[in-house]
Parts: structure tokens; C-alpha cells; sequence
């Protein structure tokens, strides 16, 4: 396997398309430390922890949306909605073209037919990120006693455009991002973004089993927990 994947690097062009790849998903990380503005993240990060260790809620919605979007819910960053509403938009124009002459029509057009899509499914995505950066928004608003978004800016008009903007200009840059990896990377773009979103999380996912393991104690994780997880 190792001799396989040193052959794969002494071809050029392969070598590229590893090395963009592995760069795009860099860049993909870094926006998880750019938090949106207003949002306390102290607060927000102990909520999820606590909200995790008792199996509350508020942790299985926030846990749920942050490991299939590939997002950072946990810190409220930029890229916290992640790249699911793309791919959810493109859901979306896959199942109507099959059921709406005028899309179908459009899609058989070839490459033309399929760049309209693509730029419907973007339209899409755009109003998908605005209508749920402003749930999630809300969301934190009424959770944790109110103390998640500082109140100055939750009771402020151009707070919730900037922050909304923020969220949606995220998920667009990473369906740019996605795009990219595409055409000069290798893999699926929305599916290695996802994959590097999961696999940044596996280690603080082991670090729960082994704190929550102990055959003797009926409250906490088993052997059969462990095998079945």
C-alpha cells in the first residue's frame, strides 16, 4: 500500500490534484476559526459541551446539523452552516426535473441545459443559506437563557444582515470551494468537504467514548455500546 502511494506521487499531475486538494481543505479549515461577530463563543462552547454530556436537545439538533453539513456549529463560525444547503439545492433540482417538463427539457439541452441548472441550484442554495443562517440565528437567540447572542446586537437590523450575510457568503465560498476540487482535484468537492468536516471531529468523538465508558457503571457506555457505535 505505502509502495502505491508513492508511485501515485511520482506522477505529476496526479501529485497536483492531491496537493490541490489537500490545499482547498486547508483553506476549508481555517474558515472554522473565523467566528460571526456578536455571537458569545465562550458560552456557546460550554452549552454544547454540557448540552452533549446530558444527551439534551439543543445538543442532538446542534450535533445533527454540525456533522452532516460538514459545518462548525459548535463556535458559530462563517463556515457553520457548511455545505449542506448546496447539496440540498441540488437535491431539490434533481427531483423536480423529473417531474417538471420545463426543467427536464432544460437538463436534456447538454451542456447548456446543465450550466442552468447549476446556476438555478446556486440561486437556490443562496436563498436556502438565508433562511436557515436566520433559524439558526434564532435559534441560538431563545437558547441558553438568552445569553448566546450578545443583546446589543440580537435587537440590532444590521447585526442580523451582517451575520446572516456571514453565514450564506460561508456556504457559497465553500460551494466555490467544492467546485474547484472538482474540476482541478480529486474526489467529489461537497463530499471531501464533508469527509474533512467528520474526520475533524473523530477525535474529540473518541475522546467522549473513552470519558462515557465504564462496564460497571449502568449510566455509562458498555461493551455492546461500543461494539454497536
Amino acid at each position: 500500500m505505502f509502495q502505491t502511494l508513492v508511485n501515485v506521487f511520482k506522477i505529476p499531475e496526479l501529485r497536483n490534484k492531491i496537493l490541490f486538494t489537500l490545499g482547498m481543505l486547508v483553506v476549508f479549515r481555517i474558515g472554522h476559526v473565523i467566528p460571526v461577530p456578536g455571537v458569545n463563543q465562550d458560552e456557546l462552547a460550554k452549552l454544547f459541551n454540557s448540552a452533549q454530556q446530558q444527551s439534551s436537545a439543543f445538543g442532538k439538533v446542534a450535533q445533527f446539523m454540525s456533522i452532516f453539513s460538514g459545518g462548525s456549529l459548535s463556535h458559530s463560525t462563517i463556515f457553520g452552516l457548511g455545505i449542506m444547503p448546496y447539496i440540498t439545492a441540488g437535491i431539490i433540482f434533481q427531483l423536480l426535473t423529473t417531474v417538471m417538463p420545463g426543467l427536464k427539457k432544460i437538463s436534456e439541452e447538454g451542456p447548456t441545459g446543465r450550466i442552468k441548472i447549476m446556476e438555478y441550484t446556486r440561486y437556490t442554495t443562496v436563498a436556502l443559506c438565508v433562511v436557515q443562517g436566520i433559524g439558526w440565528l434564532t435559534y441560538l437567540g431563545k437558547s441558553g437563557g438568552g445569553q448566546l447572542i450578545y443583546p446589543q446586537y440580537y435587537n440590532s437590523p444590521v447585526w442580523w444582515v451582517m451575520a446572516v450575510a456571514a453565514l450564506t457568503a460561508g456556504t457559497v465560498f465553500l460551494m466555490w470551494l467544492g467546485e474547484q476540487i472538482d474540476k482541478h482535484g480529486i474526489g467529489n468537492g461537497a463530499s471531501m468537504i464533508i469527509m474533512a468536516g467528520i474526520l475533524a471531529g473523530i477525535p474529540k468523538a473518541i475522546n467522549l467514548v473513552r470519558s462515557n465508558f465504564d462496564p460497571g457503571d449502568a449510566g455509562k457506555m458498555g461493551w455492546m455500546a461500543v461494539i454497536m457505535l
